[in-house]
């Protein structure tokens, strides 16, 4: 139980904080210690149910589309907290839908987006999670091939709205009901929904493309905007602006969608600039000539604020660095230095982390120690009277606290005792410094 938790956490915690869920942090789950005692397991599961009841599935399509903090364990522990619900109505329905897919993706052959896919080689990379699975083909499965064979003969995003691909498959998982969880139509749909998928993004990109050598040929013959009203856009559409719209389009979704509502746009966007295309080119009227207004002085550039990327990574970099350099005149593991007038103290195994990154640890070690040391300088800075974002360098730090739980549940389970016992060292530090930064200290 401790141990799929502890996997469920940092994906949990992120969404909670991305989507401004309004959770606290799980302390039970932050601390390394395994407690037996029902009032912490309790505190445990209830912290998870609440945040399950929370996430939509469009929440967590918009953490796996837009991180990598989610492997095949953690996907793995998404569906068996789902598939092992009591009660599993729509939404936890959904979410196994989405699920599923994710998970024959991230653990299918690198090369199974060129070849055919048939029931037997989903059932066999899905096993993990649904089971044993019968070799008989769900009747139903041929309506689906059915579907499928459809989508085939589709050439935009416009034919396979208007012969409601999506809307019949819909249908059809709630005509299934609670028949859906078994694993052979489990299976059927998680190969459905993947194939769907391929040739949605399929049609997606053709769409962009026909856009886009529109606008080129509209360009080239000297135009600069066309009428998009239909598409519920400007009558004088700059071919610029919808150059970006195209860019948007191809960036994962934030929100809940209906394929139809959200991609109909596209659609009517690429009827409009093809029939623009198709009429005669604007004769050119003279504009009476205006006189030059006077050039204001421009405005210098402000930076742009680093992204928490960018500065996780930064300090990471600056760390590396300094290590080295500490470790070619220096035989001693362990280490204090200063960095940017801060005094640092790092433990053997994070050292090695910066110096000999070969375990597969040392990643997740690098952040929390980043973490560390960005939560550090942000508390000098508070003593100091500086503005600090400490908020944002708690969240941090909390998340990463998160990630080394996973950690050492997978130490665990491939028996690696003394990886195990590095890590909730280095979790452990960063938990009191976190505890120590929300009393204000």
């Amino acid at each position: 139980m401790w141990r799929t938790a502890r996997r469920l956490y940092p994906i949990f915690l992120a969404i909670n904080r991305e989507c401004n869920l309004g959770q606290a942090p799980c302390r039970e789950l932050e601390t390394p210690i395994d407690r037996s005692d029902p009032e912490s397991v309790a505190r445990v599961q209830d912290w998870l149910e609440k945040l399950d009841t929370l996430i939509q599935v469009h929440q967590l399509r918009q953490l796996l589309q837009t991180t990598q903090i989610v492997g095949e364990e953690g996907l793995r522990a998404l569906l068996k907290r789902q598939l092992e619900r009591p009660e599993k109505d729509s939404v936890v329905r959904d979410k196994v839908d989405y699920l599923l897919v994710q998970y024959y993706a991230h653990c299918a052959p690198h090369d199974v987006h060129a070849t055919n896919i048939d029931h037997d080689h989903v059932a066999q990379v899905l096993a993990p999670v649904v089971g044993e699975v019968s070799p008989l083909v769900p009747d139903f499965c041929q309506q689906l091939d059915e579907i499928l064979a459809e989508l085939e003969h589709c050439a935009s995003l416009g034919d396979l709205l208007q012969k409601k691909i999506i809307d019949r498959a819909r249908t059809m998982k709630d005509q299934a009901g609670s028949d859906y969880f078994k694993p052979s139509v489990l299976v059927a749909y998680a190969r459905f929904n993947f194939l769907l998928r391929r040739g949605f993004f399929r049609l997606m990109h053709a769409d962009l493309h026909a856009i886009r050598l529109a606008i080129h040929s509209m360009e080239a013959r000297g135009q600069h905007s066309c009428d998009c009203s239909s598409a519920g856009l400007s009558a004088d559409q700059a071919f610029a602006e919808l150059r970006e719209i195209c860019h948007e389009w191809k960036k994962p979704f934030r929100a809940a969608y209906s394929v139809g509502n959200t991609f109909s746009q596209l659609v009517s966007v690429r009827a409009a600039v093809e029939a623009a295309l198709a009429k005669p080119v604007p004769t050119k009227t003279s504009a009476p000539a205006v006189p030059p207004a006077p050039q204001a002085q421009p405005k210098a550039a402000q930076p742009a604020p680093m992204s928490e990327a960018l500065i996780m990574d930064t300090c990471i970099m600056h760390l590396h660095d300094e290590l080295i350099k500490i470790a070619s005149k220096s035989s001693s593991a362990g280490c204090n230095f200063t960095l940017a007038g801060t005094k640092l103290v790092f433990a053997s195994w994070e050292v090695a982390a910066f110096v000999k990154p070969t375990s597969a640890s040392a990643p997740g070690l690098r952040r929390a120690v980043a973490a560390r040391v960005l939560l550090i300088q942000a508390m000098e800075a508070r003593k100091k009277g500086d503005s600090a974002d400490m908020s944002r360098a708690i969240a941090w730090a909390h998340e990463e606290i998160a990630h080394l739980q996973a950690e050492i549940a997978s130490a665990k389970d491939r028996k690696e005792i003394d990886t195990a016992v590095s890590l909730s060292a280095t979790s452990k530090r960063l938990l009191a410094l976190v505890e120590q930064a929300e009393k204000g200290k």
